[in-house]
C-alpha cells in the first residue's frame, strides 16, 4: 500500500507542477488572430481605429506608392488605401481622429517625413490625397520605430535606442521642422503608441511593455510579455481589453496580453518615498490577481484530489 500511496502522490504532484508552469503561460500566449493576407509581408505594427472598428498597418518595404491596409478584428484585410508618395519602407503607423499617419524616411540620413490621410465614414479601396510634414532628427545613427500621436496632434518619434523626440506643436507644412530630444527613455524599443483610454504612452521592448507618462515618457509601470519571434508593434484591441503584439506578416500570429497585467510590475519607488498599494497584483510574486486566483484554485483542486485518493487507499 505504501508504494501505491507514493505513486498517487507522485502523479498528483506532477499534475500540480504542470498546471503552475503552463497556466500563466497559456493565458499570456493568447492569439488574437493570424495574418492570412499575402499582401501583409512585413507589417511595422498596428494602429487601432476605434472610429471605424479597424486596425491599420503598412509594410516596411520599398514601393512607388505608399499603401496602408485596414484589417478587421479577425485580422482579415478589408481595404487598401494608397497615396502617391514613394517609400523606402514605412517605419511606423498611427491613428488619431479619422486620420492614418505613416512615419517614413526622408532623403537625408537624419530626415523623416510624417504623412497622413484623412478618412471618410466608409473605408474602401482607393487612392487618397495626403498631407505631410518633414522633420530632422537631432542625433545621427538613430532608428525610429514608433510614432506617437497625442491629443491635439502632438507628435513624438521614439527611436530603438529609447530616445524620444518631440515635434513642434504646429509643424510647418513647408520646409523642415526640427525634432527636439526630450528623453533618453527606455532602451531596445521596438514599437509604441498613445493609449487614449489610459492617457498613457505604451512602448514595447523584447520582453515587456513600458507604460509611460505622455509628457515626460517616464515609466509608470511595466508589463511582462510572452516571447515572440520578430516582435515589433503594440496597440490596444478594438474592445480595449487587451494589448496586441505584432511581429512578422502572413502566417504569423498577433498575440493578446490582458490589460489587467499592466499593474503587475510597477517601477520601484524612489528612496524615501511612500509605497503605493497595488490591489491588482501580489507584492511577493508580481503576478496579476486573476492569475493568482487561478493558481490557488488549481492547487486547492489538486490537494482535494490527493486527499480523496489517500482516503480511498486507506479504506482498502
Amino acid at each position: 500500500m505504501g508504494r501505491r500511496l507514493r505513486r498517487v502522490a507522485g502523479v498528483v504532484g506532477a499534475l500540480l507542477a504542470l498546471a503552475f508552469i503552463t497556466g500563466p503561460r497559456a493565458a499570456a500566449d493568447t492569439i488574437a488572430f493570424t495574418w492570412t493576407d499575402a499582401r501583409i509581408t512585413a507589417p511595422v505594427g498596428l494602429a487601432t481605429d476605434v472610429d471605424h472598428s479597424l486596425y491599420w498597418t503598412a509594410n516596411a518595404a520599398a514601393a512607388k506608392v505608399t499603401t496602408v491596409y485596414a484589417a478587421g478584428a479577425d485580422g482579415k484585410v478589408l481595404a487598401a488605401i494608397a497615396y502617391n508618395r514613394a517609400t523606402t519602407g514605412a517605419l511606423a503607423v498611427a491613428y488619431d481622429a479619422d486620420r492614418v499617419f505613416v512615419l517614413d524616411k526622408g532623403t537625408a540620413a537624419t530626415a523623416l517625413r510624417v504623412s497622413y490621410v484623412t478618412l471618410s465614414s466608409v473605408i474602401v479601396d482607393g487612392t487618397f490625397n495626403y498631407k505631410s510634414w518633414d522633420f530632422t532628427i537631432p542625433e545621427a545613427g538613430q532608428t525610429p520605430v514608433a510614432l506617437i500621436v497625442e491629443p491635439n496632434t502632438q507628435l513624438y518619434v521614439v527611436a530603438a535606442s529609447g530616445h524620444v523626440y518631440q515635434a513642434p506643436a504646429t509643424p510647418a507644412s513647408s520646409g523642415t521642422n526640427k525634432l527636439t530630444k526630450i528623453s533618453d527613455g527606455t532602451g531596445a524599443v521596438t514599437g509604441g503608441y498613445y493609449d487614449g483610454r489610459q492617457k498613457r504612452v505604451v512602448l514595447r521592448t523584447a520582453t515587456s511593455l513600458v507604460i509611460a507618462d505622455p509628457a515626460t515618457f517616464a515609466t509608470d509601470s511595466t508589463v511582462a510579455t510572452p516571447t515572440q519571434a520578430g516582435g515589433r508593434g503594440v496597440t490596444s484591441a478594438i474592445d480595449g481589453t487587451t494589448y496586441l503584439l505584432t511581429a512578422k506578416g502572413t502566417g504569423d500570429a498577433v498575440l493578446a496580453v490582458p490589460f489587467a497585467a499592466a499593474s503587475a510590475s510597477p517601477p520601484p519607488p524612489a528612496p524615501g518615498s511612500a509605497t503605493s498599494i497595488q490591489p491588482a497584483a501580489n507584492s511577493l510574486t508580481g503576478q496579476p490577481a486573476s492569475q493568482l486566483v487561478m493558481l490557488v484554485a488549481i492547487a486547492a483542486a489538486a490537494f482535494l484530489a490527493l486527499v480523496t485518493g489517500l482516503v480511498a487507499l486507506v479504506r482498502r
